[in-house]
């Protein structure tokens, strides 16, 4: 047995105890750039938390719980990309509103599925660059953190960064097969692994919090 079950529903409740973080500045400030990030963990969840009720109740689920990954991997990894840098660059648009997040969401959604639909791109290929794009980001804002000594420090700086490099590490090495690893099977290290660098996350709250200074 992989127990596959169970390594999802760790990542799904991972996903909900940061989101449940960041809810938190969606409504005081950086408001839409906390919110794709909680829309983003959301998605990631839904489709984790699927994915644990097909391995442990109902396989016949299981072109739902593909699509939903699919829809996690065009969507998360950008959004929280773009709500680091948005929170990073303190822009006063979408500050103290929300609506400016939603049209980012949209914009994204739509443009992946155009995208995938133009048949430019295989629709994996589309998942593996808006994915690689979030990454990116993500990374970006950590590395500038770490050279503008800016709200995190040094440490929280590098978590940051290397909640972002394990993702890629982990797409790129370990993979979601069924094979096993040091005794575990790929997809629970894949997971595993992912929720470790969702909870990378919790060092990037100082970015979304607003001195008293930048007020007056």
């Amino acid at each position: 047995m992989h127990n596959f079950w169970l390594l999802d529903l760790l990542l799904g409740l991972a996903c909900l105890l940061v989101a449940n973080q960041y809810w938190y500045f969606t409504r005081e400030r950086f408001q839409s750039a906390a919110l794709i990030i909680v829309a983003a963990l959301l998605c990631m969840s839904l489709a984790a938390l699927v994915g644990a009720y097909r391995y442990g109740i109902d396989p016949g689920i299981t072109e739902l719980h593909r699509a939903l990954t699919r829809l996690s991997g065009l969507a998360s990894f950008l959004l929280i990309g773009l709500g680091l840098l948005w929170a990073r660059m303190a822009l006063s648009w979408g500050a103290d509103n929300r609506a400016p997040a939603y049209i980012v969401m949209v914009l994204v959604l739509a443009s992946a599925i155009g995208l995938s639909e133009s048949g430019m791109l295989m629709p994996q290929a589309v998942v593996d660059l808006y994915s690689a794009l979030g990454l990116l980001l993500w990374i970006l804002v950590a590395l500038l953190e770490l050279m503008a000594r800016g709200k995190l420090s040094r440490n929280q700086a590098i978590l940051l960064g290397g909640g972002a490099a394990l993702v890629a590490v982990n797409a790129l090495l370990i993979g979601t097969g069924s094979s096993r690893l040091l005794g575990l099977a790929r997809t629970n290290w894949f997971h595993l692994l992912l929720a470790v660098s969702v909870f990378s996350l919790l060092c990037a709250r100082p970015l979304f919090t607003m001195d008293k200074s930048s007020d007056e």
